[in-house]
């Protein structure tokens, strides 16, 4: 990996940021099509966005948003999943 990234890094700004946003951009467009369906759309969402944010300053804040987001929604998850099972077995234990 240490070899593509120090020639990557070497290609000229103006070929390497269109390549990254084109890449990028189709990766999370892509993503927004799947999320109706059954597969992983939020994941490729994420990834789109991690491939932008390796070029530009404004997919890193969204990036850095996102996973914010999905750490308060996890946190809550959690606290609804202990509440949901201690609910659960105070009625088994009834």
């Amino acid at each position: 990996m240490n070899w593509f990234e120090r020639h990557w890094k070497r290609t000229p700004t103006p070929v390497r940021k269109p390549f990254i946003f084109l890449l990028g951009f189709a990766i999370v467009i892509a993503g927004i099509i799947l999320l109706p369906l059954p597969g992983p759309g939020w994941v490729i969402i994420f990834a789109g966005f991690a491939v932008l944010a390796t070029e530009f300053a404004f997919a890193l804040r969204v990036r850095d948003r996102l996973i914010g987001f999905l750490k308060i929604v996890i946190a809550y998850a959690k606290r609804a999943w202990v509440a949901l099972r201690r609910e659960f077995d105070k009625w088994m234990q009834s």
